[in-house]
């Protein structure tokens, strides 16, 4: 997986778009991991982050992630920085624009009967046979626009990142483009009732024209009771995923937990679901 997968973005929701950088009244540094299909082996997927924003001045705002992804033999470690401007419309919006620049760190650790060709035939993968290692830099870039009753917006991921062909068996494709379409409703909500519903989606598109690998759909409800506690649930269009979701709130820290279970019949009879954790503090703060 190109782009690393997430069911916590609700609690943090600068790892798929760095413009709500400096969007909360606090700094929120939050610890992220994810234990993808359970019992698939040693390929599976397992990702943790480590990020934080905060704002600078009146309008900007700076932040910062940390993503160590991994998918035996492959690892991948990606440093963001952005910064973001927002910028008042009228009294009820505000715009959020950033750009951030990435550096991707990918290591290729061969091991004996560890390609396909190894495992299923016995027939040595001449290609593979060497480890790899190589670093590049890209941009990302996002907008939304918020108000206190909703939020919409986009990001492009790999910015700079070729745009393969999808019949080309000669494409060498280190990185892609991505497009993430987002918001989250909370316009029904009574502000004098303890309870909440709070919906929310979020789509991603592999490729902006030629590439059209992927396309994926997060449909996502919490009931929020008191701004303490709530839970949830999501589906995942791609892989037929559905996510349960429970969390706690407090006025200095925050945690979170999913078990997400593939009703795929390609993927989900052979794993046990996937695990997310997510802990934050929420340092400083003003008052309003």
């Amino acid at each position: 997986q190109e782009l690393p997968i997430y069911s916590q973005y609700m609690f943090n929701e600068y790892l798929i778009n760095s413009a709500y950088a400096g969007t909360y009244y606090f700094t929120p540094v939050i610890i992220n991991h994810r234990n993808q299909w359970v019992g698939f082996g040693d390929a599976a997927p397992q990702t943790s982050s480590l990020s934080l924003h905060g704002t600078l001045g009146k309008k900007s705002a700076i932040g910062s992630s940390i993503i160590y992804d991994k998918t035996s033999p492959i690892t991948r470690t990606q440093i963001e920085l952005s910064y973001a401007y927002q910028a008042r419309l009228n009294n009820n919006f505000i715009l959020s624009l950033s750009l951030s620049g990435t550096w991707s760190m990918t290591q290729y650790m061969y091991q004996e009967n560890m390609t396909y060709s190894e495992m299923t035939n016995g027939i040595i993968d001449n290609v593979n046979q060497t480890d790899e290692n190589f670093n590049e830099g890209d941009i990302n870039m996002g907008l939304i626009l918020l108000n206190d009753y909703f939020d919409i917006g986009f990001s492009i991921r790999n910015l700079l990142a070729p745009e393969p062909i999808n019949n080309s068996i000669d494409d060498k494709v280190n990185r892609v483009k991505y497009i993430l379409i987002h918001g989250t409703y909370l316009g029904q909500n009574n502000s004098q009732s303890p309870i909440a519903l709070i919906p929310s989606f979020v789509i991603r598109k592999m490729g902006i024209i030629t590439y059209d690998d992927l396309f994926e759909v997060d449909l996502n409800m919490r009931l929020i009771y008191r701004n303490r506690i709530w839970t949830g649930i999501s589906y995942r269009t791609h892989e037929n995923t559905m996510c349960a979701l429970i969390g706690f709130n407090t006025p200095k820290a925050f945690f979170g937990y999913s078990y997400d279970i593939g009703t795929s019949s390609n993927l989900g009879a052979y794993h046990n679901g996937s695990h997310n954790i997510a802990i934050g503090l929420k340092i400083g703060g003003q008052k309003k």
